[in-house]
């Protein structure tokens, strides 16, 4: 992991690369600052111009561009003909490395599902085909991810389509956790967990951690405008069976947010997470991306972006200021460090300062709540672990290090603004329980609720950043052993087209042998 000059944004105006949205050439692009927002603006020799917002907030995007850093890397000794060098995307024709280790993997498991919402892309019917890897091809897949190097891949997300219903669903997710993820997960609208207790269980029993639980709203009109039918019955009936579990997976609640369709209610949805947060851990919302072609207009009026987001949840709770909320990044050199100390590499969130943004919550018994960065301050302990990993390489340091170690933590606890019953010793007791299982007993024993609240906006071609997509740290694995960035495989040059038509079959053929359900 390297950083220059740590905690100076670079500024703006800024040179980048991008795509044509129309032909997706590389072309390049200008970040600046007009009107209190950074714009991308660029221009296609065939197609001309094109601005959009990349982010509404220009204070903001450079005080997150302080924790910048680039990775170590990736390497895939299963991809044959290139095991021994860097993983790379091509964009336009045109290769780029990557600079980020697989912090999530994503495999999909197949591409039919049992909805058919308006905003899906995945759908079989809509394609013409059907994508559904067998049991052996996905055991092949996992083994890739567990062989990455310099940094073994450790949590995985089962997507689609609807993963649930991929017919050796459970198979899967206990030979995942028979390769040593540490994390398996799976992205689900819920209906199969809602209505069939007995999968949900045997799913946790083969060891699935969390649910990643498709969830646009508290009421059923904002399911009808997004979903094409209701849903809310749903959500609830899912969290309603993870109760009867002895130990249930945790849930976390992922909002497509559209302008103008459920902006409204991001503070909701945090407050209901909130209320039911003996089985719900984090709330990720996810600004649409626009695909396909839409006009300039529309593309105006519906552009959401990430201090849209923090903006919006400040107005609707009360909870927090922009000061609040962090980029990813800002916990990278405590991997660094751990790396360091535990001599072996750990999984490092080097992604691009500008993907992702995150802030956790604090509620009392009383109802206050209060966001971890009142009283921790994020920015100087984040300073102080890099600083501290610099040092470390250097051998007389090393005895010296848990002290300052400790000595910095403390320093980092305003303890005159901790809420109340809270304690410094407390507080690190629940710090350590986060990085386990143990998080939800801890809390529980000091009445306490809490909460990360996150964003993470997915490019489309109008705001496309190949800069983004080389420190990606969300990448799908692919049949034929590839290792692709997540804004490379569902935009820019699109390898999810290639992909699925190469590893699929003709849907007549597959609602010939298999009937039209679930299609």
């Amino acid at each position: 992991m390297t950083a220059k000059d740590y905690g100076v944004p670079k500024g703006l105006p800024k040179e980048t690369t991008s795509i044509c949205p129309e032909c997706r050439k590389l072309i390049k692009a200008t970040l600046t600052e007009r009107e209190g927002k950074v714009y991308m603006d660029k221009e296609c020799p065939e197609h001309g111009h094109f601005s959009d917002v990349y982010w509404s907030d220009a204070e903001l995007f450079l005080r997150a561009e302080k924790f910048a850093y680039d990775g170590i890397g990736l390497r895939n000794p299963m991809d044959k003909g290139n095991e021994n060098k860097n993983v790379n995307v091509t964009i336009g024709g045109e290769r780029f490395d990557m600079l980020t280790c697989t912090a999530l993997a994503n495999i999909d498991l197949t591409n039919r599902c049992n909805m058919r919402c308006p905003i899906c892309f995945a759908n079989a019917n809509q394609s013409g085909y059907v994508y559904e890897p067998d049991y052996d091809s996905i055991v092949e897949m996992l083994t890739m991810l567990r062989s990455e190097e310099p940094i073994k891949c450790t949590a995985v997300q089962f997507s689609g389509g609807e993963p649930t219903i991929h017919p050796r669903f459970v198979d899967i997710i206990r030979k995942a956790k028979e390769l040593g993820f540490a994390q398996v997960q799976a992205a689900t609208n819920g209906i199969e967990f809602a209505k069939d207790f007995d999968m949900l269980k045997a799913s946790q029993e083969a060891g699935l951690n969390t649910i990643y639980l498709s969830f646009d709203g508290v009421s059923d009109d904002i399911y009808l405008q997004a979903r094409d039918r209701k849903m809310f019955d749903v959500k609830l009936k899912v969290l309603e069976n993870l109760r009867k579990l002895e130990r249930p997976p945790s849930v976390v609640l992922v909002p497509t947010i559209v302008r103008g369709v459920n902006d409204h209610q991001i503070g909701d949805i945090i407050n209901f997470a909130l209320e039911n947060s003996d089985v719900i851990r984090a709330v990720n919302f996810q600004p649409v991306a626009f695909t396909g072609r839409i006009t300039r207009e529309e593309l105006s009026k519906g552009r959401f972006t990430l201090p849209d987001l923090v903006k919006a949840e400040g107005e609707q709770t009360g909870y927090t200021t922009r000061d609040d909320w962090f980029p990813v990044p800002v916990v990278a050199p405590i991997s660094k460090l751990a790396s360091l100390l535990l001599k072996e590499n750990k999984v490092t969130f080097t992604t691009h300062p500008h993907c992702g943004i995150a802030t956790y919550l604090f509620k009392d018994d009383k109802g206050n709540v209060i966001p971890m960065t009142r009283f921790v301050d994020a920015e100087r302990m984040s300073k102080g672990f890099y600083e501290l990993a610099e040092r470390a390489e250097k051998k007389r340091f090393k005895k010296l290090l848990v002290f300052k170690l400790l000595k910095l933590v403390k320093s980092c606890i305003n303890e005159d603004e901790l809420p109340e019953g809270m304690t410094r010793r407390r507080f690190m007791k629940v710090m350590r329980a986060i990085m386990s299982d143990k998080s939800k007993e801890t809390l529980a024993a000091f009445s306490w609720k809490m909460m990360m609240i996150g964003g993470m906006h997915f490019q489309d071609n109008y705001n496309y950043d190949v800069e983004r997509v080389k420190r990606c740290g969300v990448h799908y694995a692919t049949p034929d052993l590839r290792v692709i960035p997540f804004c490379a495989y569902n935009g820019g040059p699109g390898y999810r087209e290639e992909v699925e038509k190469k590893f699929s079959v003709p849907l007549d053929e597959w609602k010939a042998k298999h009937g039209d359900e679930h299609c």
